[in-house]
Formats: structure tokens, sequence, C-alpha cells
């Protein structure tokens, strides 16, 4: 039988022989550390693909999906399994290169790629469903467009990410916020186990016996902190069709009726442990039909058409509520229809992006104010989302995992959107600096680790509160090199004011527990 090479393998061929071939053309390009030859060499150890800035797909293979910060990295590696990932991070150390690690490419401040080495988890997506426990194993660098399709196709469910294109590493090791949060918690609530490799090439299991303080910090403590995360064991919940409704306010002609919503919203629904079983995002955005700036009410029901309408009542009798979506289906399709079009985007927008939690209740009074504040946005693309709280997200103690935004009734986090049409980059920039400023008289001082922002210097109080010291501890126990590192990766204690409030877990550390392969 004629043996046949797969396209990678031919090209990988090719690739090699022209880097052997051009070893005397001098250093690699950007850095002093690398010849043409020790590539050749490390690449003939990769199964998978390996681009370079001179290769055809460079350009489109080093953006994230905001590329507001664009990186130009000395090489990507698209793994295929462990032994590319151990060869990826024994070749960074021996040439001391700053490596990141790659999943869905979905972090706003751009610290899913560097001017380094970029190990890119896309090409590995297995995903295991166990039927005899309603348990899944999936691979990190499997997006919520390959899960949902798998678990509804059994009737479960998984909490997961607004925009299908997202991947699991990314988005469970920073919380993982989704509309059936309130209901199962957040996605790192349904974890059962991690598989990881450390830098130094070894493979840890954690979980609530074994590296339990990994496993703590690891929910919630970021990506690129502590090791590459390789698969995930997560606890599926039935879940057959849902309703999903939206209902908007106008906010340029009725902002006295948007703003009692926004009241409603919070006292009816966002307070102790009211309606678990409806997931609420509400999105101040400008509706694209009519250029109105409006409050955009999205709610996702697990539960009867009846009682949601019932719940839903004293939303509906706010004069000048519309409503504009009410349909039944599987979650993955109310949640896109209820999300994707708030607001509707052209293709080449960027974004500055940040987070605060609200914890106290507002007055319509308040809610006004903010409504006025987002009337002064510098385009019509930019979005205030408000992801609802309450429920199953508070009942789990705020020190079970480094995910510690438990006392609140949501997160309030801002998209000021910009592109060449709108020509107003710096206008976003410190629009979006005004806004944060002005919503200190509101919020609680801390922000959702999943929605970074470069310019956040309190990063370290407002992650992750008084429990980031414990994370440096973790840190150094199993990144000792701090080999995993970017701008707001964990790394020395706190030393300001709220050096006096940390909280230390784990004071008697345990030793490593290895896996065998």
């Amino acid at each position: 039988m004629r043996y046949t090479k797969t396209p990678i393998q031919i090209q990988k061929i090719k690739s090699v022989a022209n880097l052997k071939k051009n070893e005397d053309t001098g250093s690699y390009p950007q850095i002093n550390k690398v010849t043409k030859l020790q590539l050749a060499d490390f690449e003939s150890q990769i199964v998978g693909k390996v681009v370079y800035p001179w290769s055809a797909d460079y350009n489109t293979d080093r953006l994230d999906f905001n590329n507001l910060y664009p990186a130009f990295p000395l090489a990507i590696v698209y793994v295929k399994g462990i032994t590319d990932i151990r060869e990826c991070l024994s070749f960074a150390q021996r040439y001391d290169i700053w490596t990141v690690v790659r999943s869905g490419g979905h972090s706003l401040a751009g610290f899913s790629v560097c001017d380094g080495l970029v190990i890119d988890m896309s090409g590995m997506k297995d995903i295991y469903i166990n039927l005899s426990d309603n348990t899944a194993i999936i691979d990190a660098g499997a997006t919520f467009g390959d899960i949902y399709p798998k678990v509804e196709a059994y009737h479960l469910h998984l909490p997961g990410g607004g925009c299908p294109t997202v991947a699991i590493a990314g988005f469970m090791q920073g919380g993982g916020y989704s509309l059936t949060s309130r209901n199962f918690g957040i996605n790192c609530d349904s974890v059962l186990e991690i598989t990881a490799m450390l830098a130094d090439g070894k493979i840890v299991v954690a979980n609530r016996n074994r590296n339990e303080d990994l496993f703590w910090a690891m929910r919630g403590g970021t990506g690129n902190n502590f090791a590459v995360l390789l698969t995930v064991k997560y606890q599926l919940y039935p879940l057959g069709y849902i309703y999903g409704m939206q209902i908007t306010w106008n906010m340029d002609t009725e902002i006295d009726h948007a703003a009692l919503a926004l009241f409603t919203i919070q006292e009816n629904y966002l307070s102790g442990y009211s309606f678990p079983n409806l997931g609420i995002e509400t999105v101040l955005t400008t509706d694209a039909t009519d250029k109105q700036k409006k409050v955009f009410f999205c709610g996702a029901w697990i539960g009867s058409e009846e009682d949601m309408q019932q719940a839903l009542s004293p939303l509906l009798a706010i004069p000048g509520a519309t409503i504009t979506i009410n349909e039944k289906g599987p979650y993955s399709k109310i949640n896109n229809d209820l999300l994707e079009s708030c607001p509707v985007l052209p293709n080449d927008v960027k974004a500055f992006s940040q987070s605060t939690y609200l914890e106290r209740s507002l007055s319509v009074s308040d809610w006004k104010n903010i409504l006025n504040f987002f009337k002064t946005a510098p385009n019509e693309y930019t979005m205030i989302d408000m992801e609802g709280y309450g429920g199953n997200i508070n009942t789990v103690l705020e020190d079970d995992c480094a995910f510690v935004h438990r006392n609140v009734t949501m997160d309030f986090f801002c998209d000021a959107f910009y592109n060449k049409e709108t020509n107003d980059k710096q206008k976003n920039e410190e629009w979006l600096a005004a806004l944060m400023q002005f919503m200190k008289t509101y919020d609680n001082g801390h922000s959702y680790q999943n929605y970074p922002n470069r310019n956040q210097t309190d990063f370290k109080w407002a992650y992750w509160g008084k429990y980031y010291n414990t994370l440096v501890a973790i840190k150094n126990k199993y990144d000792p090199s701090n080999f995993f590192h970017y701008l707001q990766s964990i790394g020395e204690p706190i030393d300001d004011a709220h050096q006096s409030t940390q909280i230390v877990l784990f004071e008697t550390p345990s030793p490593i527990q290895y896996e065998a392969y």
C-alpha cells in the first residue's frame, strides 16, 4: 500500500528543509537567540503546524479576536498533543523565549498573544461525554461552538460563554459567566478535575483531594499563570428547551422609564436568591434599526412559559416595554439570539474594555445618572453589559476557588468600540476611563478577571481581593521560575494599602503529586 503523507507533514518537510538551507542567512527575525538550524531541529520534533513571520498565514494567525494590542510572535505552534506542548516548553526555556498559551484568543487585553512563542491549543478539542454520571472530559482548545451541539444532543448543559468561539481554557480559568450561571453557577463551579502540564513538562491532575491548591487557583486565577491547561472534567446538567425573552426601553425618549426598568431588574431579580432559573444580561446600546439608545433586557428562563410571563410581569408593566424576542429553543440558540444583536457591529471594530462590580442597590436616580453618562459615548457602537449575579453564583463560598466575586448583584462592564469609520480611538479610551471613574460612586472596587484592562494598575486587588497573596504562594510552588507571565500575571505579593487584608490559604503546602506520563 502506498504511504501518503498528510498536508501538514508535506508542509513540515518543506519548512524544515528551507530552514536548514537558509541557516547562514543570520539570526531569527526580531531576536538574537535562535538560528534557522535550531528552528529546524525544533520543528522536526513538532507534529502540529508551526507558523513563522515569513509564513503565508502569519498575519492572520498572529491576531487575537480584538487585536487592540498587536503582537508579532517569533513562532505560533498549533500543538497536536502533550508531546508538542512539552517540546515547546523545553525549547522556550532553552533559549529564554517568552511564551503564552492561546486557546480561543479572546483575551480582551491581548494576553493570549506575545512577541515570543505562542502555544496554540485550538487543535486540541476532543470532547468525551460519560452518560452514566453526566460528566464530560473536554480538551482545553474546545470552544462552546464545539461543545453545545454534542452536549445538547443528550439534553445536557454546561454553563458557557456568550460567544461560540470562546474556548474553555481561558473562560474557565477566569471564572466563566453564562446566562445559566444563576441556576448552575459560574463555569468553574462545575469543574470536577483538571489536568495540566507544568513548565518543566511534568503533568499534574488537580481536584479537591489531589493538588487541591492548584485546583483552587486555576479556577479563577486566569490562564498563563500556573501551567498549560490540558483537559477539564465537568459536571453536566440535564436541560431541555428553555425560553428567551428580550425587552427594550428607549432611553433617548423615555429615560425615566428606562431607569425604572434597571431599578426593577436589580430589586426584583438580582437581590438574594430571587428567580435563580432566570438568567439576566442587561445591555445599554444603540439599536441598529432606528439608531436610538435603548436598554435591552435579555432573559433566559428555565421553566414554563406561563411562569416566565408571571415572573417578568413587573418589567412588562413598565411603560415603554417592547418585546423584541420571545422564543423557545436549546440554550445555544437562545443565547445566540438574545446576545448577538446587542449591539450589531461592523467586522473591523476594536474595543477598550473594563469591568467593575456592583454590590449595593442603586436608586432610580442613580440608574438615570448612569444612563445619562452612557448617552455621552463617542459613537453608536459602544455598549455597557450588566451580567446579573445572585442565585447560585452567590451561594458558593467566596474562598471556594480563585473566583471570589460571590457577594455582588452584577458585573458591570463596557466595550468602547471604534473602527476606521468612527476614527475615535483616543476618545473611546478616554471615555472608558471617565466612565470607570464615574462608577466609583457605585461600585465595590473589584473587577471581573476575565475582562482585563491593561491600564488597570490595581488589578491584584480588583480581580482577587484579599486572596491575591494565596495565588502568589501557589504560583511560587507550581511555577517557581515565573515561566508563565504577562502584564497582569500573578507576581509579587500585594504591598499597598490592601496588604493587611490578605489571607493565605493552604498555609501548610503539600508536595506536588505528579502523573506518570
